[in-house]
């Protein structure tokens, strides 16, 4: 088992702004995770908002989101990222035949 990470900081350079992926080369493993960690843009009393809207069933049009850009320097990471799903497809597939 060989378990990679790439960690990804977006083009807008806040550390608040990060995605970190998990895979591994392992057969037996056949996901690839990624946690996003997006800033927290709202204070005390907007969140407190939004979590009482929330109780109440209140749902905003767009949802609760942000972005995040990733960074022409990262294509490397996210070439070796997209050929690990390529690896898992290929193996799906061959065993479904």
């Amino acid at each position: 088992m060989s378990e990679k990470k790439e960690t990804l900081l977006c083009e807008c350079k806040s550390t608040e702004h990060v995605m970190v992926v998990h895979y591994d080369d392992d057969p037996d493993w056949d996901r690839v995770y990624v946690h996003i960690h997006l800033s927290q843009d709202a204070g005390f009393w907007k969140r407190l908002g939004r979590a009482i809207n929330y109780l109440f069933g209140h749902r905003t049009k767009y949802g609760d989101f942000d972005e995040f850009i990733i960074n022409p320097d990262d294509a490397n990471k996210v070439q070796r990222i997209a050929t690990h799903l390529k690896k898992i497809k290929q193996r799906a597939e061959g065993v479904k035949k």
